[in-house]
């Protein structure tokens, strides 16, 4: 697909092409991901609710909301790109902003457009009462960072913040496996502090909001399909754009262009799920739903990292076998 959209570079005018993919992009971004990830994590939810049990219902709403990570991810990984890791991981970092940060801000300031000042003061007044698990959830979302952290200088040699020496070799498969063991040890830790938390305060899992969680097999394969589809439009065209404007992107990322893409542009779009399942859920004003949308950071960057994991362990497997791939 990628490979149409260079002759498609081509052949017409720069800023036409430039026009037509940011257009499809942002269709992608804003509409196809989060409806088919709605679609998905609402039938999900339901579906987890029959079968697993009510107190599963929150890693489950959580978790789904990741399969555009794994998705985008695993189709990396078959167009030859270790760099997919990236999209795991650089969602532990746009999850931070977004679920404590931007998602809060959007629900206050809608609030504020409506003239509902109450539901202003009633947040207010939660979160001061749930501080306690507000910071429980913060401190879960920043130890999974630093592990997501740990992993992409495994997979790369330096932290994500810094660009890529056009000469640095690729890591080898040994590195790969160490940053998919040290995901393995994060993974751990959040279920021994969530176990804790489960054991003292059951009720936060167990009454959250099903309004609109309807247990269907038929939704989730739709919507699991559809967000495939997507992820793999969104693949095509980092791939194109690393190709294409190379040389602008090389002074932002260095040699990592396509990981980079994934950590900061991709990570951002496949979290966008995410923040919808926060909003929603801190509109709700009780501490159920509040600890389903901070849940939405901590547990979505636990899960980012059972991600990040099977593909480091995955790659890196293949490395020591003799693959070749390339960032």
């Amino acid at each position: 697909m990628n490979h149409y959209l260079v002759e498609l570079h081509q052949q017409i005018d720069n800023l036409l092409f430039l026009i037509i993919s940011g257009t499809i992009s942002v269709i992608l971004c804003f509409w196809c991901i989060p409806q088919t990830t709605g679609i998905m994590v609402d039938s999900a939810a339901g579906l987890a609710g029959k079968y697993l049990g009510r107190d599963q219902r929150t890693l489950v709403i959580n978790s789904s909301t990741n399969n555009p990570e794994l998705f985008s991810m695993l189709i990396a990984f078959g167009l030859g790109r270790i760099g997919g890791l990236a999209n795991p991981l650089g969602s532990n970092f746009s999850n931070i902003y977004l679920m404590f940060v931007l998602a809060p801000i959007f629900v206050i300031l809608k609030w504020f457009v409506r003239g509902e000042s109450a539901n202003i003061r009633h947040f207010y007044k939660l979160l001061v009462k749930e501080k306690a698990l507000c910071l429980w959830h913060i401190i879960m979302s920043l130890i999974m960072f630093c592990f997501a952290t740990f992993a992409y200088w495994c997979m790369t040699g330096v932290n994500q913040f810094s660009r890529l020496n056009e000469k640095m070799p690729l890591r080898s498969g040994f590195f790969l496996l160490l940053g998919g063991i040290g995901c393995l040890v994060g993974i751990a830790i959040f279920f021994w502090f969530e176990n804790k938390l489960k054991a003292k305060r059951i009720e936060l899992f167990e009454e959250i909001s099903e309004e609109e969680h309807k247990a269907s097999w038929r939704g989730f394969l739709l919507g699991t399909v559809g967000l495939i589809a997507s992820c793999y439009f969104i693949n095509a065209f980092f791939l194109a754009w690393s190709e294409i404007y190379s040389s602008a992107l090389r002074e932002i990322f260095g040699a990592a262009i396509f990981a980079g893409l994934h950590y900061f542009v991709g990570s951002l779009i496949t979290s966008l799920p995410e923040m919808t399942v926060a909003i929603e859920n801190y509109e709700r004003l009780d501490a159920p739903d509040l600890n389903t949308a901070m849940a939405s950071a901590s547990q979505s960057n636990m899960t980012n990292l059972a991600i990040a994991a099977l593909g480091s362990l995955l790659m890196g497997s293949f490395l020591l076998l003799g693959f070749n791939y390339k960032l």
